[in-house]
């Protein structure tokens, strides 16, 4: 009795885990052919279910991760949680593997297609996610198709950035962006770092290189940024200027509190640019986007400065439409703090705590600016930069 008890015991979960693996397995298209040798094609495939496994649990195997550019491998497969099935969501998608092939004796390309649901609607198409197959010592590791897609492209190293480009490269702004890199680390005191530095045309090609084909969210996008991620920078308009975004990396690191988006855009757009490019490819200096506010400012004398600061309106459309006047005006007053106070008192804005409130506060201590003088105050200090 105690054995066919243990034996029914046994049974049970053996028929839990293969259900177990199969609610989280991929799903093979009916039309995919795999021309690959029966050992290695189950050899990849387990492989690639224990890797989705790992994603929907949030507990990725390490071993199967490819070791070049590893970290930002690890991260990108990280943010795929996001689209696993979820029974308890409106939204969840199905995965299916659609397309496998090789592209060298030990690398191969794999497209899976995320299938979902979302409202009333079936069938839409979420992602198409591109991943190379990498077999090293009869296992697999995975990685995005970074490498694989830029293996032609070149490479130049400009002080502490290696830039990767399709065909130009110019190296006046990469010097500049070197410079700034350091400067930037430099001042809120912390270490200079060294980046990889992906020249992209625009954002649909960025998420390409990342592996995702097309996906919903970025459907049409082409003047959004990705930022930093794992010392890796992807920029826009192939602009080799990426000072910006390289302000909030290091911001990151000093802040001692929830960061503050109107102080920290400021410091961004006086110390790096307005990050977006012109129609001419040239990310924008906060000098000409000052220049600009003071045109317009005589044009409408009667504008009110706390009143475009808080509404934002879009007046720079004919330099970029992206460009924030309210981020130009904190830039104005970072630089006045940073004249009165130096940069001590730019980390004491910066660390200052969420939301507009306690930004005012922070600028009044620092510099005597308050909603009362703002409009009389800021068209001085507009007038006036340099």
């Amino acid at each position: 009795m105690k054995s066919i008890t243990q034996f029914v015991i046994v049974l049970i979960f053996i028929l839990f885990s293969k259900q177990f693996k199969a609610q989280h397995g991929l799903i093979r298209a009916a039309s995919l052919n795999v021309g690959l040798e029966s050992a290695l094609s189950i050899t990849l495939f387990n492989s690639l279910d224990s890797l989705f496994e790992g994603i929907d649990r949030g507990k990725i195997d390490t071993s199967l991760i490819d070791r070049s550019n590893f970290n930002l491998n690890f991260a990108i497969m990280s943010t795929l949680k996001n689209y696993e099935n979820k029974d308890t969501i409106k939204v969840f998608y199905k995965k299916q593997l659609i397309n496998l092939y090789p592209v060298s004796d030990s690398k191969y390309f794999i497209t899976i297609a995320y299938i979902g649901n979302k409202a009333n609607e079936t069938g839409n198409l979420s992602l198409l996610l591109n991943l190379i197959a990498t077999k090293a010592k009869g296992n697999m590791r995975f990685s995005i198709p970074l490498n694989y897609v830029t293996s032609s492209w070149k490479t130049k190293t400009v002080g502490n950035i290696t830039y990767h480009f399709n065909d130009n490269i110019n190296i006046e702004r990469a010097n500049i962006f070197n410079k700034k890199n350091t400067s930037i680390a430099q001042k809120l005191g912390v270490k200079p770092e060294k980046f990889n530095f992906y020249l992209c045309d625009n954002y649909q090609q960025i998420i390409r290189l990342l592996g995702f084909e097309y996906e919903l969210e970025s459907n049409g996008k082409i003047r959004d940024g990705f930022g930093v991620m794992e010392n890796t920078i992807f920029s826009i308009m192939n602009n080799e200027d990426f000072s910006h975004d390289i302000l909030h990396y290091y911001s990151e690191k000093i802040r001692t509190r929830t960061r503050n988006n109107t102080a920290e855009e400021g410091v961004a757009y006086l110390w790096g640019n307005a990050y977006y490019t012109s129609a001419n490819g040239e990310m924008i200096s906060q000098k000409k986007m000052v220049d600009f506010l003071n045109d317009y400012l005589q044009k409408k004398p009667d504008s009110d400065l706390l009143e475009i600061f808080t509404k934002k309106p879009k007046i720079y459309s004919s330099l970029a439409l992206e460009i924030s006047v309210k981020s130009v005006i904190s830039g104005v007053i970072c630089n006045e703090i940073e004249k009165r106070k130096g940069v001590d008192g730019i980390k004491t804005l910066l660390n200052c705590g969420s939301g507009d409130e306690n930004y005012f506060k922070c600028v009044e201590e620092l510099i005597k600016i308050n909603k009362t003088n703002f409009n009389e105050e800021i068209k001085k200090l507009v007038i006036a930069f340099k």
